[in-house]
């Protein structure tokens, strides 16, 4: 090999290894289990956060919820988390992040004996309080601490730096009987479009932890026993002794109005429920009435003028009878005429639009009781 492609070589070697810088932000210990706990109690704890960095460090906490993988084992060696007994409801609220954000510096090392037996050196310390409700679900809780940190550059050059975070996980339990546990109440159908329906599952949380549940599969079969679709959900939080509308969604050209068999199936992570049942799908769509005033209503404003005109027509007709009863009948129909003329100008001019001819009759009326009036 010619000695300037091994210089070349080492150039570029040293290029390559002075170009990118690989960083970490740990945590010790990884989990912390905070034990069982009572409702209404403040609980303070502390862990340690452990960097590699050569340079001071700005770390950001703030709280963010587990992988909802947690729910999905058990575990009982390093830390105590029983997904059969944990609930899933929000906890943010909970959470007190005592200094933020945190200065990370290399030249500020700590040891550091953890509660399990082991030893660190930890660069900084963070501190949370735990604040419980008086109704916060009994079972097993989890969140976690995400760190975000900024470095501050320092030297020349164009190289790349990639920082490995990981996050603190912290599980505890509140004190009381923990039961995860569901079931389907009813599975109801309705039409929202042309090429489209909704199928609503209604699930109900019989147990007393909140939990996440999700329609994992609807099938639907016409008449006939076909199966013409298969539906799946959203999931959704469903706190203890509520029923939370679980909606799927048909959409297409085989959306057709009649009987179909539902066969739903709701998983919880722990459990399922099944159920099923037969639903109508309608032929139109039900669309809620546009405020304003009723049809009868208008119906009424628009009829009005002719009624007006038929009381003038009878009172004309009883005026140039020789009635004994006539001046008492004048005064009915006028007693008449006039609350009609009074429904007609206050209600219906001012709150509907109306044609031409309405508004012909109202002149010619207006002009009959000046008439009337001056003779």
């Amino acid at each position: 090999m010619k000695p300037r492609n091994i210089v070349f070589e080492f150039m570029l070697l040293y290029l390559l290894l002075n170009s990118v810088s690989a960083l970490s932000v740990g945590t010790a210990p990884g989990v912390y289990d905070l034990g069982e706990l009572d409702p209404g109690t403040d609980v303070a704890f502390r862990f340690y956060l452990i960097t590699n960095a050569k340079n001071d460090m700005l770390v950001s906490l703030s709280y963010l919820p587990v992988h909802q993988d947690m729910y999905y084992r058990t575990e009982t060696t390093r830390y105590k988390f029983i997904p059969d007994e944990a609930s899933q409801e929000d906890i943010s609220s909970w959470v007190e992040i005592v200094r933020n954000p945190l200065l990370l510096s290399p030249a500020r090392t700590k040891v550091v004996y953890l509660p399990g037996g082991g030893v660190v050196k930890a660069n900084e310390e963070a501190d949370i309080i735990l604040h419980i409700p008086e109704d916060a679900d009994p079972g097993y809780h989890a969140g976690s601490i995400s760190l975000s940190p900024k470095l501050a550059a320092r030297g020349r050059g164009t190289g790349v730096m990639t920082i490995a975070v990981t996050r603190f996980i912290f599980v505890f339990r509140v004190s009381g009987d923990a039961k995860r546990k569901g079931e389907i109440m009813a599975i109801m159908g309705d039409r929202v479009g042309e090429r489209k329906a909704k199928i609503d599952v209604l699930f109900k949380n019989t147990g007393t932890c909140t939990l996440s549940a999700r329609v994992s599969e609807l099938k639907l079969y016409d008449k006939l026993g076909n199966n013409v679709a298969t539906l799946k959900s959203g999931i959704a939080l469903v706190r203890p002794d509520r029923i939370q509308a679980l909606t799927t969604y048909w959409v297409g050209d085989d959306v057709k109005p009649g009987t179909y068999r539902a066969e739903a199936r709701v998983d919880y992570i722990t459990g399922h429920s099944t159920m099923e049942e037969r639903i109508e799908i309608p032929t139109t769509i039900k669309v809620k009435p546009s405020p304003g005033l009723p049809a009868i209503e208008k119906n009424f404003c628009e009829d009005l003028p002719f009624i007006i005109l038929l009381l003038i027509i009878i009172g004309l007709i009883i005026y140039w009878l020789d009635w004994r009863y006539r001046e008492i009948a004048l005064l009915v129909f006028a007693g008449i005429l006039l609350v009609s003329i009074a429904l007609f100008v206050f209600n219906c001019l001012v709150v509907i639009e109306f044609p031409w001819l309405n508004l012909l009759f109202a002149i010619i009326i207006i002009a009959l009781i000046i008439y009337w009036w001056r003779s």
